[in-house]
């Protein structure tokens, strides 16, 4: 796409990158530590001898690569800084660096990669200009709008502020009219902006050079219209296969008719809290293992559909009514007759909801169960799929969640930058485009760099010590919070066997030293990394320890 100009009377502008023998190269991006980053952007400038035309053979900073697979940019909470390093010069013979105080104004937008697959591989320059492949991030007064696709050539060279662009003409004044209006009110793209080097810099590369800061999270966020999409599971695919995939064997295997666990009996709070009990994941098919198993999947059955389907609620209304096709048989009381059917039908979805209804209320009333489950109807796996996911998206859209531009770890972004040029004959501004930089990802914030890292020093451990550190902060609490600590014994709260705090009562205003509660979070942390050491093994490399040699 577009990445030069021609003012009316003058010669063509470009913006450009380190060239190595291209006419247009896309922007460099230096990787610094520094937290002056911009002083070792210039210093490193300074210490690199530039050749009469085009750039040095490298700079003395690691930089984004041009090939292979795109490489991640690490956050400014990881202390390092990404910066965008560009020259805008005259495309004519030497190409003499541009006039600076001809740029009217400059900076660069951030998009992201739609196209083909590309995390092993940089695609090609071809495909890096092509406009179905980009999104651009769109914000109207101020305000964040998402991401949205750039339709055509003309949505991918436009320019960023809508204000800014050239207005519609069709000789009718009235149709203008309303056609600028529409412009106006268009949204834009977000823009980062462009600065100059500092004029020492500049004279000895004897360019223009501009540079701006990389964004790589996000202060800014828009409210998201869901929490999760959920349309993706709705066609046939590896997603919707996942989905079935984690739903309870009782509500996926069809043509199985299952014997409920221990007929006959209960199903109380005992099933739920009770001790000893195995914990299973709902979609674990024990198939026709020990009493305690089935037990354990029957009560994840139960638990999937109460607290992810919400089955009591109203809008679970349709689940139920789909529950209700899949039979659910107990033995008749008393036995009949030879000949006669030993069991009766009742209501599914009756039983389910009694059962599910012990997982929010400890006094709810225990349930019968019956003895069999199923089978599934044909079909009814595939109707309740659907069903629960118009369930998801409903409760998705009320725990609808702020997103940044930048929350999605596996996108892949790329950066063009510009800079309107003055003209002589007093028309608008030019504007120039430079190319697409490579490909590059954002690393998550726990990603690991290897920079330096903090030090924090605990006091010392014994009763003098801790007797000096007086509180500095005090925590307001309720009545029933610190009822529930005075009236309950730590070790029947650590067993889950603490009674619920009484809200009569005089509030309290506790006060603590942040250094003791520092002391206690530290142990509390070693006693958990040791616990989970038993089977995770891994204390060798979350926890290394130095001795440090000092005096007594």
């Amino acid at each position: 796409m577009a990445a030069i100009a021609e003012t009316q009377h003058e010669h063509t502008v470009r913006l450009r990158g380190a060239a190595h023998g291209r006419t247009g190269a896309p922007a460099l991006l230096p990787d610094i530590e520094a937290e002056d980053f911009v002083a070792a952007l210039g210093q490193a400038i300074q210490r690199s001898p530039w050749p009469r035309f085009g750039w040095p053979a490298a700079l003395p900073l690691p930089t984004l690569p041009q090939h292979g697979a795109p490489r991640a940019l690490f956050q400014p909470i990881h202390r390092r800084f990404n910066l965008l390093l560009l020259d805008t010069h005259c495309d004519v013979f030497g190409t003499p660096r541009l006039d600076p105080r001809k740029i009217e104004s400059s900076g660069f937008v951030v998009r992201r990669w739609v196209g083909p697959e590309a995390s092993k591989q940089m695609p090609s320059a071809e495909a890096l200009a092509t406009p179905g492949h980009w999104q651009a991030w769109q914000q109207s007064d101020g305000e964040p709008l998402g991401w949205a696709p750039l339709r055509d050539a003309r949505e991918f060279d436009a320019d960023p502020e809508p204000a800014r662009r050239p207005l519609p003409r069709t000789g009718n004044a009235v149709v203008d009219a309303q056609l600028a209006a529409r412009q106006a009110s268009s949204p834009g793209e977000a823009i980062n902006r462009l600065y100059p080097l500092a004029p020492e810099v500049n004279d000895h590369a004897k360019r223009t050079l501009l540079y701006g800061l990389v964004p790589a999270g996000e202060a800014q966020r828009k409210a998201a219209t869901t929490a999760v999409d959920y349309s993706t599971a709705r066609a046939p695919g590896e997603t919707r296969d996942n989905f079935v995939a984690h739903l309870s064997p009782y509500l996926r295997s069809a043509g199985i008719t299952r014997t409920l666990p221990n007929p006959g009996t209960w199903f109380d709070n005992s099933w739920i809290d009770g001790e000893g009990d195995v914990m299973l994941d709902a979609a674990t098919d024990v198939g026709n293992a020990s009493n305690a198993l089935q037990r354990a999947q029957f009560t994840a059955f139960i638990r999937q559909l109460a607290l992810e389907f919400q089955i009591d609620s109203a809008r679970a209304a349709p689940l139920r009514l789909l529950l209700d096709e899949v039979p659910l048989r107990r033995r008749r009381s008393p036995v009949p007759p030879p000949g006669q059917d030993l069991f009766e039908r009742i209501d599914t979805s009756d039983f389910v909801v009694g059962c599910a209804r012990l997982f929010g209320d400890e006094t709810a009333s225990a349930v019968r169960l019956p003895e069999l489950f199923g089978p599934l109807p044909a079909g009814w796996p595939q109707r309740f799929t659907d069903a629960a996911l118009d369930l998801l998206s409903l409760r998705s859209v009320e725990a609808r969640t702020l997103e940044s531009r930048f929350d999605d770890q596996g996108a892949l972004y790329a950066i063009r930058a510009f800079v309107r040029v003055k003209r002589d004959d007093g028309c608008p501004p030019l504007l120039v485009w430079s190319e697409m930089t490579p490909l590059y990802r954002i690393a998550p914030w726990f990603a690991s760099t290897g920079a330096p890292q903090a030090r924090i020093a605990l006091p010392p451990f014994d009763k003098d010590s801790l007797r000096a550190m007086k509180p500095n902060v005090a925590f307001e609490l309720p009545p029933s919070l610190q009822n529930l600590l005075m009236q309950n014994d730590p070790a029947d709260l650590l067993a889950g066997k603490g009674k619920k705090g009484s809200e009569f009562g005089i509030g309290w205003l506790c006060s603590f030293s942040i250094p003791i509660i520092t002391i206690c979070a530290f142990i509390a942390l070693n006693i958990i990394l040791s616990l989970l050491n038993i089977f995770l093994r891994w204390m060798p490399f979350v926890k290394i320890c130095l001795p440090i040699p000092t005096k007594k």
